[in-house]
């Protein structure tokens, strides 16, 4: 019989891979033996970061060391990089494999409906650029609300969409391993205001079916999260959606845990603890960076038509493109963070890697030194308008006295006559060697005078 400290550590490397383990090389090898110790084992509480590990069943899927899994899908798949529970917990489960997640989900996606920029590229397309050697697609929630009319046209795209996948190489070596899920529940909130999900969950129910039959036939890993969903919402003191249908954190929480549960042949990992909120973290900071990179504000000067504008021989494209390759890099780096916090370190994130900026020219060089051009102050500014009769000018704010004011892009009063400014020094999108100094100030008149007495930062960063 194993002592204590030799059997814990037996089931927390079977816990992180099913049918590998490192060796000394860093390289993995079969552990065939183990198996049968592993399905037959009792439910171990593991210390690292109260994390709990049960296996029950054989697994869906089992993710091979430096597996790239990408994220495709609707609203449910798009919100889950903000929460970042599943990753967590999947990086928790698998703690050496040093996995790779970018999330790809972009709401009101369907299988054969993604609405983009012109020149963002397609679902191949970026499913090659991340490398995918593993696909989680998160489909069928939009398509339900068509109805039964609906159903013979989403069972013939589902089954076009995998047979698609499957003739790729994603990552340039093997055909990607997918994995298909259920859209969720509609949660009766019981408000007055809201529909109660009924006749909606009859719709999900029947693409939930639909969906496991076309990945029964093309022999394709499907996880049903419908059912589960409404057990939850039967079980749950609070609600766990905001409005029926879009996940509350701790329905993302609870939704991550079904994923690894039914991923993963029955391992489990609790929320608390040190470890998970570390790796949590980690995976927050990493998807902050891969958001700003997959969904840059301004793709229109990006890659769209403005992007092949050019002075001195120099693109917009040019210079931002070169910013979308330095996101990428900022991401890979906050990767190893995601890695080390997984086995319990704390890694330094080191941007000293990432490519030089192109530098610009400017377009209109001004008169004064430096190609520098003379501003007029707000009062100066009045001076020279020419006013129609009647009508005057008043300065209400200006950046002289509120130096937060610079770049404003859009403004309007509410009912208390505050003034709302949207200030975007970033623009046309973050530079991510900068801090994030984009704002929303509201402008008070305390005193009625028609001149601005105070500055608010309402929203920043």
């Amino acid at each position: 019989m194993l002592r204590p400290v030799r059997r814990a550590l037996v089931l927390q490397t079977v816990s992180t891979e099913v049918r590998h383990t490192p060796s000394l090389a860093g390289r993995s090898r079969p552990v065939a033996w183990l198996r049968p110790l592993l399905w037959a084992s009792l439910v171990c509480l593991l210390g690292a970061g109260g994390r709990t590990v049960a296996s029950a069943a054989e697994p869906l899927l089992t993710l091979q060391p430096g597996d790239r899994v990408a994220i495709l899908g609707n609203t449910l798949a798009d919100r889950m990089q903000h929460s970042g529970w599943l990753e967590t917990y999947t990086h928790a489960l698998h703690p050496r494999h040093e996995l790779v997640f970018r999330n790809l989900g972009y709401s009101g996606d369907e299988l054969k409906v993604r609405q983009r920029e012109e020149n963002f590229g397609s679902p191949d397309e970026w499913l090659t650029k991340v490398q995918a050697s593993v696909v989680w697609s998160f489909f069928g929630y939009n398509e339900a609300l068509r109805g039964p009319a609906g159903l013979p046209q989403f069972r013939a795209d589902l089954a076009e969409v995998i047979d698609g996948m499957r003739k790729q190489k994603y990552d340039g070596k093997a055909n990607p391993r997918l994995v298909f899920f259920s859209p969720i529940a509609h949660e009766n909130l019981k408000s007055p205001h809201l529909p109660d999900g009924s006749e909606n969950n009859e719709k999900l129910a029947a693409y939930t079916a639909a969906m496991r039959e076309v990945c029964a036939e093309k022999q394709v890993a499907f996880v049903d999260l419908f059912t589960p969903t409404r057990e939850l919402y039967g079980r749950a003191k609070s609600p766990l959606t905001m409005n029926g249908i879009h996940l509350l954190d701790d329905g993302e929480r609870q939704v991550a845990g079904v994923i690894v549960d039914r991923l993963f042949g029955g391992q489990r990992v609790e929320a608390g603890g040190e470890l998970i909120g570390r790796v949590r973290s980690a995976v927050l900071d990493k998807n902050y960076h891969w958001f700003s990179r997959y969904r840059v504000v301004d793709g229109y000067n990006v890659f769209g038509g403005r992007s092949k504008l050019a002075w001195f021989g120099q693109s917009n494209a040019d210079v931002m493109m070169r910013e979308m390759e330095i996101l990428d890099v900022m991401t890979a780096n906050r990767d190893r963070r995601v890695w080390g916090a997984a086995q319990g370190a704390d890694v330094t994130v080191n941007d000293a890697n990432i490519p030089e900026q192109v530098a610009v020219k400017t377009n209109i060089p001004g008169p004064l030194p430096g190609g520098k051009h003379k501003y007029l102050g707000g009062r100066e500014a009045i001076e020279k308008m020419k006013i129609a009769k009647g009508m005057q000018v008043n300065l209400f704010a200006s950046e002289e006295q509120f130096p937060e004011l610079a770049k404003p892009v859009q403004m309007a009063v509410d009912t208390d006559d505050r003034l709302f400014v949207s200030v975007w020094p970033s623009y046309p999108h973050w530079n991510p060697t900068e801090p994030r100094r984009d704002k929303i100030l509201c402008l008070p008149d305390d005193d009625g005078d028609g001149v601005a007495d105070r500055c608010v930062t309402f929203a920043d960063e």
